[in-house]
Protein backbone atom coordinates (compact mmCIF):
# COMPACT_ATOMS: atom_id res chain seq x y z
CA UNK A 1 0.00 0.00 0.00
CA UNK A 2 2.81 2.38 0.87
CA UNK A 3 4.45 1.56 -2.44
CA UNK A 4 1.26 2.36 -4.34
CA UNK A 5 0.91 5.65 -2.46
CA UNK A 6 4.55 6.50 -3.15
CA UNK A 7 4.17 5.81 -6.89
CA UNK A 8 1.00 7.90 -7.03
CA UNK A 9 2.70 10.81 -5.27
CA UNK A 10 5.72 10.55 -7.56
CA UNK A 11 3.52 10.54 -10.67
CA UNK A 12 1.56 13.53 -9.39
CA UNK A 13 4.79 15.36 -8.64
CA UNK A 14 6.12 14.72 -12.16
CA UNK A 15 2.87 15.94 -13.70
CA UNK A 16 2.99 19.13 -11.60
CA UNK A 17 6.61 19.65 -12.65
CA UNK A 18 5.72 19.12 -16.31
CA UNK A 19 2.93 21.67 -15.99
CA UNK A 20 5.30 24.15 -14.37
CA UNK A 21 7.84 23.66 -17.17
CA UNK A 22 5.04 23.96 -19.73
CA UNK A 23 3.86 27.29 -18.36
CA UNK A 24 7.47 28.44 -18.24
CA UNK A 25 7.72 27.62 -21.94
CA UNK A 26 4.53 29.61 -22.59
CA UNK A 27 6.12 32.60 -20.85
CA UNK A 28 9.23 32.30 -23.02
CA UNK A 29 7.02 31.80 -26.08
CA UNK A 30 4.94 34.94 -25.49
CA UNK A 31 8.08 36.94 -24.76
CA UNK A 32 9.62 35.78 -28.04
CA UNK A 33 6.32 36.48 -29.84
CA UNK A 34 6.16 40.11 -28.76
CA UNK A 35 9.88 40.85 -28.93
CA UNK A 36 10.91 38.96 -32.08
CA UNK A 37 7.82 38.36 -34.20
CA UNK A 38 5.29 41.15 -33.72
CA UNK A 39 7.41 43.65 -31.73
CA UNK A 40 4.44 44.78 -29.64
CA UNK A 41 3.42 45.18 -26.02
CA UNK A 42 0.87 42.44 -25.46
CA UNK A 43 -0.65 43.97 -22.34
CA UNK A 44 -1.17 47.25 -24.19
CA UNK A 45 -2.81 45.57 -27.19
CA UNK A 46 -4.94 43.14 -25.20
CA UNK A 47 -6.00 45.08 -22.11
CA UNK A 48 -5.70 48.76 -23.01
CA UNK A 49 -6.59 48.81 -26.71
CA UNK A 50 -8.80 45.69 -26.31
CA UNK A 51 -7.69 44.43 -29.73
CA UNK A 52 -9.53 41.13 -30.43
CA UNK A 53 -7.45 40.41 -33.55
CA UNK A 54 -4.25 40.23 -31.48
CA UNK A 55 -5.97 37.90 -29.00
CA UNK A 56 -7.14 35.54 -31.77
CA UNK A 57 -3.70 35.34 -33.34
CA UNK A 58 -1.98 34.88 -29.96
CA UNK A 59 -4.35 32.10 -28.88
CA UNK A 60 -3.64 30.29 -32.16
CA UNK A 61 0.09 30.62 -31.45
CA UNK A 62 -0.33 29.23 -27.92
CA UNK A 63 -2.47 26.35 -29.17
CA UNK A 64 0.14 25.55 -31.82
CA UNK A 65 2.79 25.29 -29.08
CA UNK A 66 0.55 22.99 -27.01
CA UNK A 67 -0.08 20.67 -29.97
CA UNK A 68 3.60 20.59 -30.93
CA UNK A 69 4.64 19.77 -27.35
CA UNK A 70 2.14 16.90 -27.32
CA UNK A 71 4.37 14.99 -29.70
CA UNK A 72 7.29 15.33 -27.29
CA UNK A 73 5.30 14.36 -24.18
CA UNK A 74 4.05 11.22 -25.91
CA UNK A 75 7.60 9.92 -26.29
CA UNK A 76 8.74 7.23 -23.84
CA UNK A 77 11.41 8.22 -21.31
CA UNK A 78 13.57 6.10 -19.02
CA UNK A 79 13.14 8.47 -16.06
CA UNK A 80 11.27 11.58 -15.03
CA UNK A 81 14.51 13.54 -15.27
CA UNK A 82 14.86 12.57 -18.92
CA UNK A 83 11.22 13.47 -19.56
CA UNK A 84 11.69 16.95 -18.10
CA UNK A 85 14.97 17.40 -20.00
CA UNK A 86 13.24 16.39 -23.24
CA UNK A 87 10.40 18.80 -22.54
CA UNK A 88 12.77 21.72 -21.95
CA UNK A 89 15.00 21.03 -24.96
CA UNK A 90 12.17 20.22 -27.35
CA UNK A 91 10.09 23.07 -25.96
CA UNK A 92 12.78 25.60 -26.81
CA UNK A 93 13.06 24.06 -30.29
CA UNK A 94 9.28 24.19 -30.74
CA UNK A 95 9.23 27.92 -29.93
CA UNK A 96 11.95 28.59 -32.52
CA UNK A 97 10.11 26.57 -35.17
CA UNK A 98 6.80 28.22 -34.28
CA UNK A 99 8.33 31.67 -34.75
CA UNK A 100 9.98 30.62 -38.01
CA UNK A 101 6.69 29.15 -39.25
CA UNK A 102 4.86 32.36 -38.32
CA UNK A 103 7.38 34.43 -40.25
CA UNK A 104 7.16 32.12 -43.29
CA UNK A 105 3.37 32.13 -43.11
CA UNK A 106 3.25 35.93 -43.10
CA UNK A 107 5.51 36.21 -46.13
CA UNK A 108 4.21 33.30 -48.20
CA UNK A 109 0.67 32.28 -47.24
CA UNK A 110 -0.42 35.84 -46.31
CA UNK A 111 1.91 37.43 -48.84
CA UNK A 112 -0.87 39.58 -50.33
CA UNK A 113 -1.68 41.19 -46.97
CA UNK A 114 0.30 43.37 -44.63
CA UNK A 115 -0.69 41.12 -41.75
CA UNK A 116 0.96 43.17 -39.02
CA UNK A 117 -0.95 46.28 -40.07
CA UNK A 118 -4.20 44.36 -40.54
CA UNK A 119 -4.02 42.77 -37.10
CA UNK A 120 -2.57 45.67 -35.10
CA UNK A 121 -4.04 48.75 -36.77
CA UNK A 122 -7.13 47.57 -38.64
CA UNK A 123 -8.12 44.97 -36.02
CA UNK A 124 -8.92 42.68 -38.93
CA UNK A 125 -10.56 39.56 -37.48
CA UNK A 126 -10.35 37.65 -40.77
CA UNK A 127 -6.59 38.17 -41.06
CA UNK A 128 -6.18 37.22 -37.39
CA UNK A 129 -8.07 33.96 -37.90
CA UNK A 130 -5.86 33.05 -40.86
CA UNK A 131 -2.75 33.83 -38.84
CA UNK A 132 -4.08 31.70 -35.95
CA UNK A 133 -4.78 28.90 -38.44
CA UNK A 134 -1.18 29.06 -39.65
CA UNK A 135 0.08 28.79 -36.06
CA UNK A 136 -2.15 25.79 -35.28
CA UNK A 137 -1.27 24.06 -38.56
CA UNK A 138 2.42 24.64 -37.83
CA UNK A 139 1.96 23.05 -34.40
CA UNK A 140 0.28 20.01 -35.95
CA UNK A 141 3.13 19.59 -38.43
CA UNK A 142 5.73 19.94 -35.66
CA UNK A 143 3.83 17.37 -33.59
CA UNK A 144 4.80 14.70 -36.12
CA UNK A 145 8.06 16.17 -37.45
CA UNK A 146 9.76 16.43 -34.03
CA UNK A 147 8.18 13.45 -32.27
CA UNK A 148 9.73 10.51 -34.13
CA UNK A 149 12.16 8.23 -32.33
CA UNK A 150 14.18 7.59 -35.50
CA UNK A 151 15.60 9.74 -38.26
CA UNK A 152 17.04 12.59 -36.21
CA UNK A 153 16.83 16.34 -36.59
CA UNK A 154 17.51 16.43 -40.33
CA UNK A 155 14.48 14.26 -41.08
CA UNK A 156 12.34 16.39 -38.77
CA UNK A 157 13.53 19.58 -40.47
CA UNK A 158 12.79 18.21 -43.95
CA UNK A 159 9.31 17.05 -42.86
CA UNK A 160 8.58 20.46 -41.36
CA UNK A 161 9.67 22.27 -44.54
CA UNK A 162 7.56 19.92 -46.69
CA UNK A 163 4.59 20.57 -44.41
CA UNK A 164 4.93 24.35 -44.77
CA UNK A 165 5.30 23.92 -48.54
CA UNK A 166 2.00 22.00 -48.58
CA UNK A 167 0.29 24.82 -46.65
CA UNK A 168 1.68 27.33 -49.15
CA UNK A 169 0.47 25.22 -52.10
CA UNK A 170 -3.00 24.91 -50.59
CA UNK A 171 -3.15 28.69 -50.05
CA UNK A 172 -2.48 29.14 -53.80
CA UNK A 173 -5.02 26.55 -54.96
CA UNK A 174 -7.84 27.50 -52.57
CA UNK A 175 -8.70 30.91 -54.13
CA UNK A 176 -8.95 29.26 -57.55
CA UNK A 177 -11.38 26.66 -56.20
CA UNK A 178 -13.57 29.18 -54.35
CA UNK A 179 -13.71 31.42 -57.45
CA UNK A 180 -13.47 34.57 -55.33
CA UNK A 181 -10.55 36.72 -54.24
CA UNK A 182 -9.97 35.22 -50.78
CA UNK A 183 -7.15 37.51 -49.73
CA UNK A 184 -8.86 40.56 -51.25
CA UNK A 185 -11.94 39.77 -49.16
CA UNK A 186 -9.83 39.47 -46.03
CA UNK A 187 -7.77 42.61 -46.57
CA UNK A 188 -10.10 45.01 -48.40
CA UNK A 189 -13.46 44.05 -46.90
CA UNK A 190 -12.15 42.87 -43.53
CA UNK A 191 -14.27 39.77 -44.19
CA UNK A 192 -14.13 37.53 -41.09
CA UNK A 193 -16.10 34.72 -42.78
CA UNK A 194 -13.45 34.33 -45.50
CA UNK A 195 -10.69 34.33 -42.88
CA UNK A 196 -12.42 31.70 -40.72
CA UNK A 197 -12.99 29.41 -43.73
CA UNK A 198 -9.36 29.64 -44.87
CA UNK A 199 -8.17 29.12 -41.30
CA UNK A 200 -10.16 25.88 -41.11
CA UNK A 201 -8.63 24.68 -44.36
CA UNK A 202 -5.10 25.40 -43.11
CA UNK A 203 -5.74 23.58 -39.81
CA UNK A 204 -7.25 20.60 -41.63
CA UNK A 205 -4.27 20.50 -44.00
CA UNK A 206 -1.82 20.69 -41.09
CA UNK A 207 -3.60 17.75 -39.47
CA UNK A 208 -3.35 15.77 -42.72
CA UNK A 209 0.39 16.48 -42.86
CA UNK A 210 0.66 15.26 -39.26
CA UNK A 211 -1.00 11.98 -40.27
CA UNK A 212 1.24 11.56 -43.30
CA UNK A 213 4.44 11.98 -41.26
CA UNK A 214 3.33 9.81 -38.32
CA UNK A 215 4.91 6.49 -39.46
CA UNK A 216 8.43 6.00 -38.06
CA UNK A 217 11.31 6.89 -40.38
CA UNK A 218 13.10 3.91 -42.01
CA UNK A 219 15.22 5.38 -44.78
CA UNK A 220 15.00 8.39 -47.06
CA UNK A 221 13.55 6.67 -50.14
CA UNK A 222 11.15 4.26 -48.48
CA UNK A 223 9.81 6.62 -45.84
CA UNK A 224 9.39 9.71 -47.99
CA UNK A 225 7.72 7.67 -50.72
CA UNK A 226 5.32 6.41 -48.06
CA UNK A 227 4.84 9.91 -46.64
CA UNK A 228 4.13 11.31 -50.10
CA UNK A 229 1.57 8.65 -51.02
CA UNK A 230 -0.26 9.00 -47.71
CA UNK A 231 -0.24 12.79 -48.07
CA UNK A 232 -1.69 12.72 -51.58
CA UNK A 233 -4.37 10.21 -50.61
CA UNK A 234 -5.34 12.13 -47.47
CA UNK A 235 -5.50 15.50 -49.25
CA UNK A 236 -7.68 13.95 -51.95
CA UNK A 237 -9.92 12.44 -49.27
CA UNK A 238 -10.13 15.84 -47.56
CA UNK A 239 -11.53 17.39 -50.74
CA UNK A 240 -14.09 14.60 -51.21
CA UNK A 241 -15.26 14.64 -47.59
CA UNK A 242 -15.47 18.45 -47.67
CA UNK A 243 -17.70 18.23 -50.76
CA UNK A 244 -19.90 15.61 -49.12
CA UNK A 245 -20.13 17.70 -45.96
CA UNK A 246 -21.42 20.61 -48.07
CA UNK A 247 -24.25 18.42 -49.35
CA UNK A 248 -25.10 17.08 -45.91
CA UNK A 249 -24.55 20.07 -43.62
CA UNK A 250 -25.95 22.86 -45.80
CA UNK A 251 -28.09 21.30 -48.55
CA UNK A 252 -29.31 23.75 -51.15
CA UNK A 253 -26.98 26.55 -50.05
CA UNK A 254 -23.79 27.71 -51.73
CA UNK A 255 -21.38 28.57 -48.93
CA UNK A 256 -19.21 30.82 -51.13
CA UNK A 257 -22.21 33.09 -51.80
CA UNK A 258 -22.90 33.36 -48.08
CA UNK A 259 -19.29 34.29 -47.40
CA UNK A 260 -18.77 36.96 -50.07
CA UNK A 261 -22.04 37.88 -51.79
CA UNK A 262 -23.81 39.30 -48.73
CA UNK A 263 -23.91 42.87 -47.51
CA UNK A 264 -22.72 41.52 -44.17
CA UNK A 265 -20.56 38.39 -44.66
CA UNK A 266 -22.10 35.30 -43.07
CA UNK A 267 -19.57 34.27 -40.41
CA UNK A 268 -21.70 31.21 -39.66
CA UNK A 269 -21.14 29.97 -43.20
CA UNK A 270 -17.39 30.45 -42.75
CA UNK A 271 -17.53 28.46 -39.51
CA UNK A 272 -19.42 25.63 -41.22
CA UNK A 273 -16.80 25.47 -43.98
CA UNK A 274 -13.96 25.56 -41.45
CA UNK A 275 -15.63 22.81 -39.41
CA UNK A 276 -16.01 20.65 -42.51
CA UNK A 277 -12.27 20.81 -43.25
CA UNK A 278 -11.19 20.18 -39.66
CA UNK A 279 -13.73 17.41 -39.03
CA UNK A 280 -12.78 15.70 -42.30
CA UNK A 281 -9.08 15.81 -41.36
CA UNK A 282 -9.77 14.14 -38.01
CA UNK A 283 -11.94 11.45 -39.60
CA UNK A 284 -9.07 10.68 -41.97
CA UNK A 285 -6.55 10.76 -39.11
CA UNK A 286 -8.57 8.32 -37.01
CA UNK A 287 -8.96 6.01 -39.99
CA UNK A 288 -5.18 5.93 -40.54
CA UNK A 289 -3.78 5.95 -37.00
Amino acid sequence: MNRILYDALMQSGVIILELAVGFGLFWVGQLAYQKLFRRIQLNLELFVKDNPAVAISLVGYYLGIVIALGGVLAQPASSWQQKITNLVSYGATVILFMLAGAWIGDRLILRQCDTAREVLEERNIGAAFVEAGIHIANGLILNAALAGESGGWLVGLVCWLIGLAVLFLVSIIYPKVTTYDVFGEIEKRNNPAAGVALSGLLIGTGNIVRVAFSPEFQNWFTSFTQYGLILLFCLGSLVVIRWLADLILVPGVKISDEIVNQEIPNVGAGLIEAFAYIAASFLIAWAFL
